[in-house]
């Protein structure tokens, strides 16, 4: 596959909406976590599903108490997903279970999940796709837009009327900006230096670090297992920290950057001014932070994926 074309680069993001983004972060919190969890109606559970692992908390009188980790989950490639949840929520004991989840796609997943966990745990359950729980835990449940970096990308935006998604498309077709997309990068430009038609020693030298293995025995692991997208997502890290000395790796990060402002600059087109947050793995890297920052005036999210799943819950919990 090629690599995407310069359309998403940092230079092409248009800042016409990085103004407005940035004008209004006020609105990301109106008040604080522990304001708001008070509100919620007793013991809520939150499950942040994702590609790296699933991170749970429990929200109770306020206060916000993690939970012992999950495995990996996604809806489209994970095996045996909902028995993993259902554990999950059957050991809290929770008045309530929200569920942020990855590969939630089509019109109706999210409810007949819910239905079926809440049958067979007997615990109310609210499921959404994982960006929509990122996005309230970014903003405490307010308006705004959160883009995802982890194993894979997307954004969510929700202007207090409307809401839009961009992104999220999987590894084969999309995840733009995303660690898997950094690592196949990396990969990429160490195979030409290889091959003598360009790419970037150090990032050939680091790959291999990295990996732990030969980059022939990396390239025969990927095409055996193409759907074990850590082979690539665990290059992301070292590929970014180079990125101050390799011109090559600076390239790659700032693409990334371009790629995430992008799906940001989507949704703000459609929803209108808003504040936009960034939460996900990728964004730990400062060149990836700083140059999406610049692009879109984001601020850090107020709270984890796996709080906004809890507000969610709690706030259905209470309409209900």
């Amino acid at each position: 596959m090629s690599q995407p074309g310069p359309a998403a680069a940092p230079s092409s993001a248009a800042p016409s909406s990085a103004a407005p983004s940035s004008a209004a972060p006020s609105s990301a919190a109106p008040n604080g976590l522990h304001d708001v969890a008070r509100r919620l109606p007793g013991r809520i559970l939150g499950i942040d599903a994702g590609g790296s692992g699933t991170r749970v908390v429990l929200l109770e009188n306020g206060t916000v108490t993690v939970g012992p980790p999950g495995p990996p989950m996604n809806a489209l490639l994970t095996d045996g997903f909902a028995g993993h949840l259902r554990h999950i929520i059957e050991a809290a004991d929770a008045r309530a279970a929200g569920i942020g989840l990855p590969g939630i796609r089509l019109p109706g997943q999210a409810r007949d999940l819910s239905e079926a966990l809440t049958r067979q745990t007997g615990c109310p359950v609210h499921v959404t796709g994982d960006a929509d729980s990122a996005r309230a835990g970014a903003f405490l449940g307010a308006p705004g837009v959160v883009v995802i970096a982890g194993t894979g990308s997307m954004a969510s935006g929700w202007n207090g009327e409307s809401s839009a998604r961009a992104g999220g498309h999987g590894f084969l077709l999309g995840d733009e900006g995303s660690a898997y997309w950094i690592g196949r990068a990396a990969v990429r430009a160490a195979l030409r230096f290889q091959d003598q038609m360009g790419g970037s020693e150090p990032i050939h030298r680091v790959v291999i670090q990295a990996a732990g293995k030969s980059l022939d025995a990396l390239i025969a692991d990927i095409c055996t297992h193409p759907a074990e997208r850590d082979l690539l997502t665990a290059l992301a890290p070292a590929v970014t920290a180079l990125a101050a000395e390799d011109a090559e790796a600076s390239r790659i990060a700032l693409e990334a950057a371009g790629h995430l402002a992008g799906l940001a600059e989507s949704i703000l087109r459609r929803l209108g001014p808003l504040p936009v947050a960034g939460a996900g793995g990728v964004f730990r890297a400062p060149v990836v932070w700083d140059r999406f920052a610049a692009l879109t005036g984001a601020i850090r999210p107020a709270a984890s994926a796996a709080v906004g799943a809890a507000l969610l819950a709690g706030q259905h919990a209470r309409n209900a």
